[in-house]
């Protein structure tokens, strides 16, 4: 999986379309760019890490934390599932409560979840903190709606 085609359209358009509010929700890995799609993917893949890889499992974004969303591509279409930094990837596959969505546009739904207004449906919400410093607001951009997420912890 080297290149930008073996990936489903709608994958293609939201990996290279830098407006796109999922870029706000993780990073993308791409075949050309700061994050090296292929570079990961040999990494992962190859005896030099802890756990390497199976080759059906391809890495594609990540929250930043060495974690990953991949595709599974036993499957097609492919599958995507979540790779926690914390265990080897056979022993997430193995795990039934591990994340698991059937395709990258249930991925995409939600991960965008957070990201959507619940007023309006916007995806221009954004997260800043309650005047009093107690609570993390989503405010959405559009309508002006504002709701508490989580508490601040100081």
């Amino acid at each position: 999986m080297t290149s930008l085609a073996t990936f489903p359209e709608r994958h293609q358009r939201v990996m290279t379309d830098t407006s796109d509010p999922i870029q706000r929700a993780c990073d993308f890995y791409t075949p050309d760019g700061e994050r090296d799609l292929v570079a990961l993917n040999r990494r992962l893949h190859s005896p030099e890490v802890w756990s390497p890889w199976p080759d059906f499992l391809i890495a594609f974004a990540s929250n930043g934390c060495g974690d990953y969303f991949a595709y599974d591509t036993r499957q097609s279409p492919a599958s995507v599932i979540y790779v926690d930094p914390d265990g080897t990837p056979e022993e997430q596959l193995a795990d039934p409560d591990t994340l698991r969505y059937d395709s990258f546009d249930e991925w995409y739904e939600s991960q965008m979840e957070r990201y959507t207004c619940s007023r309006c449906g916007a995806r221009d919400v954004r997260f800043v903190a309650s005047q009093d410093r107690l609570w993390l607001l989503r405010v959405c951009s559009s309508c002006g709606f504002e709701e508490r997420t989580d508490a601040i912890e100081l």
